[in-house]
């Protein structure tokens, strides 16, 4: 594991421990202790996994809910990232089937009674559209969960080895691929005359 003071949150293991008894507890200011600093990890899978910076950010306070509830469950505070990882990735797959049920049974009303769609509202939507998180969209999901991690949280790759639990070089080739993916799409998306702002290229 990397000496750097970036990554993953905890480097103090007396105080990890310390905040994960009292959280255990029911103690409301140890539990926000010791889970807002996981808060970058969790964004970054729920958005590798929703797609949609505002879904990210309701499965990110559902997370906080769960993790309150169920922190008595997990026996090693110091497998604290894995298992918040886990259960964000659990939620986003939940919110998921209840979307594809939920857009089931609209398009079972609207064969029914069709609906025709304003055009103005249509470009209100494309215009509040982010171009970059529209790109990352379009990448693979594990791309999605790995570039967010690495650039939105400075984890280094042997830290989300561990988190992911997969091998080093599993993580190593998946950063290649994806941002090799990433830039790729970028160009076309220029090409294409909608040139990325907010730094992208710096990725």
């Amino acid at each position: 594991m990397a000496d750097s003071n970036e990554g993953v949150p905890y480097r103090d293991e007396g105080r990890l421990h310390q905040l994960f008894q009292r959280a255990v507890q029911g103690d409301p200011d140890a539990f926000w202790g010791l889970i807002e600093p996981f808060s970058g990890l969790i964004y970054s899978v729920a958005f590798g996994i929703m797609k949609d910076p505002e879904r990210a950010r309701d499965i990110l306070h559902e997370t906080y809910i769960k993790a309150f509830g169920t922190l008595h469950n997990l026996r090693d505070q110091r497998r604290l990232a894995s298992w918040l990882h886990s259960m964000t990735a659990r939620l986003c797959y939940d919110a998921l089937r209840r979307q594809s049920r939920e857009r089931q049974h609209k398009d079972d009303v609207f064969r029914q009674c069709p609906r025709v769609v304003p055009i103005d509202e249509v470009l209100i939507k494309e215009e509040e559209l982010k171009r970059l998180d529209a790109i990352l969209a379009t990448l693979p999901e594990p791309f999605r969960i790995i570039l967010g991690m690495k650039y939105m949280n400075r984890w280094s790759c042997e830290e989300i080895a561990v988190t992911l639990d997969v091998p080093l070089g599993t993580v190593k080739s998946r950063l290649f691929e994806a941002r090799k993916l990433l830039a790729r799409r970028m160009e076309e998306e220029e090409k294409a005359g909608y040139p990325v702002r907010n730094g992208g290229a710096q990725i």
